[in-house]
């Protein structure tokens, strides 16, 4: 997803991980809301790119949580 999560995030436990991914979803689909007039496209793209990342690692976590 990205460096932060690969390298910090992914070693806390189970529920953080989870909180980390809704807050990554939140905060970048705020930043394309606010700033949908000014925003460059190859940011906007990289911004989704992370939003399906985090909707996609989030997915996994919470059927992790289920089968746990």
């Amino acid at each position: 997803m990205d460096s932060l999560y690969k390298n910090n995030i992914s070693s806390l436990p189970h529920n953080e991980r989870i909180i980390y991914c809704e807050n990554l979803i939140d905060k970048a689909q705020l930043n394309l809301v606010r700033n949908k007039k000014h925003i460059h496209i190859n940011l906007a793209q990289q911004l989704n790119e992370i939003i399906v990342a985090a909707q996609w690692e989030l997915k996994n976590l919470q059927t992790q949580k289920i089968n746990f």
